[in-house]
């Protein structure tokens, strides 16, 4: 398999098992977390919300991860500059969006919240790169 097309697979399977790990997950948190039942329910369930954020994340990391592709130009082939191209966008995106959540109050909820959102995509992130870098090493080495 060339290495354009490995990085593409790994960005479109990323995004698809992380998705419905994330999902998964969320629903548990949210099963084991609900409110009991009140007199008066309340007129809205903000759940939808949490679910729709993290999928447009999820989707927004891989969209990120597409600067992985320059890892294929010439000039960033080192093992260095292509870990950058794997993990620099995909993490500075991620401090960013950690900076705005700081102006909420963070608890224990939100720390899960946050995990659940991001631990799955990074797990399989890492878990292609290493891939990447083996396959690459032994096709130098033969």
């Amino acid at each position: 398999m060339s290495k354009n097309k490995y990085i593409l697979l790994s960005i479109l399977k990323t995004w698809l098992i992380s998705t419905v790990v994330s999902m998964i997950l969320l629903i548990v948190f949210m099963t084991l977390t609900r409110e009991p039942v009140r007199e008066h329910p309340r007129n809205c369930d903000m759940s939808g919300l949490v679910y729709g954020i993290t999928v447009f994340w999820i989707l927004f990391m891989s969209i990120v991860s597409f600067s992985s592709l320059l890892s294929l130009l010439q000039p960033f082939q080192s093992t260095v500059k292509s870990g950058l191209c794997w993990f620099f966008f995909p993490i500075l995106s991620l401090g960013y969006y950690l900076f705005q959540m700081v102006e909420l109050k963070i608890d224990g909820e939100m720390i899960l919240v946050f995990l659940i959102m991001n631990l799955p995509w990074f797990i399989l992130w890492i878990f292609y790169y290493t891939r990447l870098r083996t396959l690459h090493f032994n096709q130098k080495i033969q």
